[in-house]
């Protein structure tokens, strides 16, 4: 059976709270069995004892203070994560006949993208940050998905759309080689504008799953398509999108500008013909 540090951790913590309940016991047990008798070296060795428990007690509880505090993170510098083994399929299946395309369909034309956009800081982030921005090329996250239910810290039943009437809504992702007090942001935008932040520095786990929430009255949850970006630092690390079904939001009410190199209503290319099978 694998035992990751996570649950020797809550192992340990399990000890110590049986050990601290322990001491407490016998701590006044002594204690009251001392003020019983009648020789006075006998109970005052006895409450001495039940005093010294009773401090025993206390170490025990501050140890496990500091144990459920710092001991992940403590623990998982010296002995990173470490990543998960891909299988590798042995056997590959080679097809005995291979059909022959009668004529080949080259399409006129190919469309090509003019810019490649790359999400950047929000600029409210950049005024509210007070540890260093800089590029951040170590971490790496997985792309965001969202639910309205969240267990023990993971995002549950991921979905890409929501009714409106929604006032709640959990983006989960995975992540890696993430270093205490670097600075984080998650960036909820509607329509290219923000309309929640979230930035601070990070004093999780350097590995691990986690999660951003935003949770607005059900009248700002505007029916349209929205965008969650996770940055570290300055540099940009993953994205998630979902939609609020309902009609689109009326004519002004919501004015915004997408970023630069952001495609609005790209071509569609049309589809080619399907080719024919020539008979062997």
């Amino acid at each position: 059976m694998n035992i990751d540090i996570a649950m020797t951790i809550k192992v340990l913590l399990v000890f110590i709270g049986i050990g601290l309940i322990a001491c407490l016991a016998l701590a006044f047990r002594s204690i009251r069995v001392g003020k019983g008798l009648q020789f006075f070296k006998k109970r005052q060795d006895l409450v001495t004892q039940g005093w010294r428990l009773i401090f025993l007690a206390v170490f025990l509880a501050i140890f496990a203070g500091v144990l459920a505090r710092f001991g992940e993170p403590v623990a998982y510098r010296y002995f990173p994560p470490s990543p998960t083994v891909t299988r590798t399929p042995t056997i590959t299946l080679t097809p005995t006949i291979t059909p022959t395309l009668k004529d080949t369909l080259t399409p006129t034309i190919t469309l090509t993208l003019a810019q490649t956009y790359t999400p950047s800081l929000p600029t409210e982030a950049i005024a509210t940050i007070q540890t260093p921005i800089g590029p951040d090329a170590s971490a790496v996250f997985s792309p965001v998905t969202f639910s309205t239910t969240v267990e023990d810290g993971v995002v549950t039943k991921p979905v890409t759309t929501f009714d409106t009437g929604v006032t709640h809504i959990f983006g989960g992702f995975s992540y890696d080689k993430m270093v205490t007090g670097v600075q984080w942001t998650a960036a909820w935008l509607y329509q290219g504008k923000v309309i929640f932040l979230e930035t601070k520095p990070w004093n999780y786990t350097p590995g691990g799953y986690g999660y951003t929430d935003c949770q607005l009255p059900s009248a700002e949850w505007l029916p349209g398509e929205y965008e969650v970006q996770i940055f570290v630092g300055s540099t940009w690390k993953a994205s998630g999108r979902f939609t609020i079904n309902g009609a689109a939001a009326a004519s002004g009410t919501v004015t915004t500008t997408p970023p630069p190199g952001t495609l609005v209503n790209p071509p569609t290319p049309s589809p080619s013909p399907s080719p024919t099978l020539a008979p062997q």
